[in-house]
């Protein structure tokens, strides 16, 4: 790793997250990703102007086929050499890719799913990155995590909740907790242990939010079956990565160098059949 990477790689080793900005990474700068990132969200966004509903990827894509070139190059983006190996370093091997989440947070204050309080849980370590594609201010969704202080034997066990019980243990004295809020202008870059931390999307009241988050496991995951499915079959895949390193190739295809009962349990149905 150059000077740059190794400092960020660092504090991500250290405290389990870090942040830069998207410049410093060539895929998520070029201007392939920038206009693939930006139709698909002026269609996103389109269709909640019009029909006050927020449409997933799955439900954009079977709509409008055409946009599955867009989604290959996001997916792709996840890719970028330089954000695996900082990633390898916290993990401590080599990196199996999780492919992304396309998140359009509209401004309506409510909590709810991902805006609440809550750990990821499909494997332990492993890292999300998020990239900020407006500017995000305290009003506008940021990610947030919170920094627990234990107060009472016990309260430990809190791993296994989600916001209530914290908001419960909170008010019982048995916990004390301050919050890191990422805000930042477009093309802000937040890499974050999302298993260690409990973390949100604060409600945004202000401005929609567009992000993207990145998911990153262990190429041999300890908990596979938790991974969610992919976006394509094994076959499209192979065939969407071929013209990478090897190092890229074999993050994205972690699935098939899996063996025993872990190949038998993780999820492989793609949720995409386009």
């Amino acid at each position: 790793m150059n000077a740059e990477d190794a400092m960020l790689a660092d504090g991500l080793a250290k405290k389990s997250f870090c942040t830069t900005n998207s410049e410093i990474f060539e895929t998520l700068r070029s201007n392939k990703f920038q206009a693939a990132v930006n139709e698909i969200y002026d269609v996103i966004e389109k269709n909640y102007r019009e029909t006050g509903q927020n449409i997933d990827i799955v439900k954009l894509l079977a709509a409008k086929p055409l946009l599955l070139d867009q989604f290959k190059t996001i997916f792709r983006a996840g890719l970028d050499v330089r954000l695996l190996r900082i990633i390898e370093n916290y993990l401590r091997f080599p990196v199996g890719y999780g492919g992304v989440d396309i998140f359009f947070t509209v401004a309506d204050g409510l909590e709810r799913g991902a805006r609440t309080w809550h750990k990821d849980s499909e494997d332990n370590p492993m890292v999300k990155v998020a990239v900020y594609l407006n500017d995000v201010g305290d009003d506008d969704g940021p990610l947030e995590i919170l920094h627990l202080e234990h107060i009472s034997p016990g309260s430990e066990k809190v791993r296994h909740f989600r916001q209530q019980k914290l908001v419960d243990l909170q008010d019982e004295g048995k916990i004390k907790f301050t919050i890191t809020s990422f805000t930042g202008p477009s093309g802000n870059v937040i890499l974050c242990d999302t298993f260690k931390y409990f973390h949100r999307g604060k409600p945004a009241l202000g401005r929609n939010r567009r992000a993207l988050f990145f998911n990153y496991y262990a190429h041999k995951p300890l908990t596979p079956y938790f991974c969610p499915n992919p976006p394509f079959s094994s076959d499209k895949m192979k065939e969407l990565v071929a013209d990478l390193s090897t190092v890229q190739q074999n993050a994205a295809l972690w699935r098939e160098n899996l063996a025993g009962i872990d190949k038998f349990v993780t999820k492989r149905r793609p949720y995409l059949n386009l």
